[in-house]
């Protein structure tokens, strides 16, 4: 098993139980495997009781109140990225695949904006064309990614 560290999974861990639950955890090896059963029963018991006396209690809170940015497809998807890494570490191979594809597309999504944005700002400057018969240069931009396969009016819409 990989080593998490201190991690979301962790600060969860440890903000909802007591010492005496931990110590509890540990005396779980102790105790004769035909008991270990009942007693880690117990254990859940005690982490879920205490989990509901803490509810609306402001102790409860974890991290910063971070959230995921509303505008998904055109904003700033800094914070996916970063939760999709926090991710990586707990998820299965395949899952771990699909995780860096989302990355992936999301750097690329945001790649494909910047690269929009330079060719408005391009067509602002020059808005007498580039002087070799094209008069967009957003038709620029469609013809390369049209060569890539890539559809720009479906990856971004400005």
């Amino acid at each position: 098993m990989e080593e998490k560290g201190t991690s979301p999974v962790t600060a969860f861990d440890s903000r909802f139980t007591t010492n005496k639950i931990q110590m509890l955890k540990v005396l779980m090896a102790w105790i004769p495997p035909s008991q270990q059963g009942m007693f880690a029963v117990y254990i859940k018991f005690l982490e879920l009781q205490y989990t509901a006396s803490l509810l609306g209690s402001p102790r409860a809170r974890l991290g910063d109140g971070r959230h995921l940015s509303a505008d998904f497809f055109s904003g700033d998807n800094s914070d996916t990225i970063e939760l999709l890494d926090e991710l990586l570490p707990y998820s299965s191979p395949a899952e771990h695949s699909r995780i860096e594809g989302m990355k992936n597309m999301l750097q690329s999504m945001g790649k494909m904006k910047e690269i929009m944005e330079m060719a408005e700002m391009m067509k602002d400057m020059f808005p007498e064309g580039f002087g070799d018969g094209t008069d967009n240069p957003m038709d620029i931009l469609s013809g390369m990614a049209g060569m890539s396969g890539m559809d720009l009016s479906s990856i971004l819409q400005t």
